[in-house]
């Protein structure tokens, strides 16, 4: 199981910059594994690797496979709040509104995801 780490919105947001988004490639791919393992048996998990192909080569699907795999993320977000026994706060509209205001869309589901880590934190016993 990947660690699950809190991490700044907006740090992951300003890290896209002085990396021409590869960081945001990155942090796909470790969120969406974060998503799977916490709620594995989730119906709308995306696999990381799809996620980042998805982003590489979409236009040669005239984005529709990252639009489907942004979708289903969106919802396996909604899925691992409520397996992580929170009530689901993460909007697919807000998060996809995000996306077209300067890509602030990380900022937003990594909040969202900071939500979770910490439920899931607060359940695990405490090591001596």
């Amino acid at each position: 199981m990947p660690e699950l780490k809190t991490r700044g919105p907006f740090a992951v947001w300003i890290l896209n910059l002085p990396t021409i988004g590869i960081y945001s490639l990155v942090w796909f791919a470790k969120i969406t594994a974060e998503v799977k393992a916490v709620n594995p048996n989730g119906e709308k998990n995306v696999a990381p690797a799809a996620m980042v192909w998805s982003i590489l080569i979409g236009a040669l699907t005239l984005f529709i496979w990252p639009i489907v795999n942004w979708f289903k993320f969106c919802a396996s977000i909604r899925q691992e709040q409520e397996a992580a026994g929170l009530t689901p706060t993460f909007s697919t509209g807000l998060a996809t509104l995000f996306v077209f205001l300067a890509s602030t869309h990380v900022c937003y589901v990594q909040s969202q995801q900071n939500l979770v880590v910490a439920a899931v934190k607060a359940r695990q016993p405490v090591a001596a």
